[in-house]
Order: structure tokens, then C-alpha cells, then sequence
């Protein structure tokens, strides 16, 4: 069976594992969403475009569709991620623009998944990150982009020996969305058995 792990975000992944091991991974697709926007660094004064992106619904339905072809069976397992607006110590998380896209990722997910008809599951981020080790302790006086950066590595660690066949694809720091959509694909096989 192949199972498809999907990291949910603008910097998302998404990764297949089938039941040998043989993983393939890639980054969600987007689309511009909208016009570029001028903004103006109010340090310097200079202006610049900055665009808006949306995951691309048409590109990541073929993307699934050509690793799972339609007829076959597949498991889709997708990060169940949620609005929060206060976290630990009563500090703020996200803000609500970051928060409002990754629900707007996540409807998209979700509707792209009903469409193609495959059997679909949210994990919790804490229930797969257990199942790979990677529920980290904050070190005493750690700074917050110090444990982020920590747990991201430990990602890509993990990813790397699960699955050095594709090492190549996890070589840049900010390839630990697809590390987490690997993880996520190979503890799909857990909740498929």
C-alpha cells in the first residue's frame, strides 16, 4: 500500500511510502493567489513587490495521481493543524495572517484529497512525532529559534536515516517540511495496518 504523508502549509510537502520503503517526496505546489502587493521598508524607505502564494488544488491532485494511480488504494495522512492563538506562556504563535493561511492549506488539502477519493486520516503532530522520537525537550535557557531550529534538525535526521535512498532531496535546511511529510507517510503505515 502506498501512503501519502502531508506536511500542510505554504512551505509544505508532501511525501509517498510504500510498503517496501521506497519513498519520493516534493514540495506542494502553489499558485500566485492575487496581484503582487508595493510595500515600502519603512527603515529604508525603498519599495518592493511582494506576492501572495495559495497551494495550486489542480497541481497537487496530479501530483497524487501520479504517484497513486486512480483505481489503486492509498492512504492520504495529513497533519491535523488548528488555529491557536495563544501558546506556551500565554505568548502569541502565529499571527492570525499565518494562522488564516494554514487553515485556507488546509481546505485546500482536504478538498483535493475528496476529490480523488482516497481514504484520508489527521494525526496529531505530538501522536506521529512520537512514533518517531522526535518529541524534544526545551534545554534549559533555550531560545525559542534555537529549539525550533533543534527540532527541525532532528527531522531531518530521522528522515535521512529512514530514507537515504533520498537523502539528495533533504540536503537544505528548509527541506525539513519534506522531512516531516516522509515521517508523516511512514507513520501512515502504522495507522494503515
Amino acid at each position: 500500500m502506498i501512503v501519502i504523508g502531508i506536511d500542510i502549509g505554504l512551505t509544505g510537502a508532501l511525501a509517498a511510502v510504500d510498503s517496501r520503503g521506497t519513498a519520493t517526496v516534493r514540495d506542494i505546489p502553489l499558485i500566485p493567489d492575487g496581484k503582487p502587493r508595493q510595500r515600502v521598508n519603512k527603515k529604508t524607505g525603498k519599495k518592493s513587490e511582494q506576492q501572495s502564494y495559495r497551494i495550486d488544488g489542480r497541481a497537487l491532485i496530479f501530483a497524487i495521481r501520479e504517484i497513486v494511480p486512480i483505481g489503486h488504494p492509498a492512504l492520504v495522512v495529513f497533519e491535523d493543524v488548528h488555529a491557536r492563538s495563544i501558546g506556551s506562556g500565554g505568548r502569541a504563535t502565529n499571527s492570525m495572517g499565518s494562522q488564516g493561511s494554514m487553515m485556507r492549506s488546509r481546505g485546500i488539502v482536504e478538498g483535493v484529497i475528496d476529490i480523488t477519493r482516497l481514504e484520508c486520516k489527521a494525526v496529531q503532530p505530538q501522536t506521529w512525532k512520537r512514533h518517531c522520537g522526535l518529541l524534544l525537550k526545551r534545554e534549559e535557557g533555550e531560545e525559542d529559534s534555537d529549539f525550533d531550529r533543534r527540532k527541525k534538525a532532528a527531522s531531518m535526521d530521522t528522515a535521512r536515516g529512514l530514507f537515504p535512498s533520498i537523502g539528495h532531496d533533504l540536503k537544505r535546511v528548509k527541506d525539513h517540511n519534506r522531512a516531516e511529510a516522509l515521517l508523516i507517510a511512514q507513520f501512515g503505515h502504522k495507522v494503515a495496518a
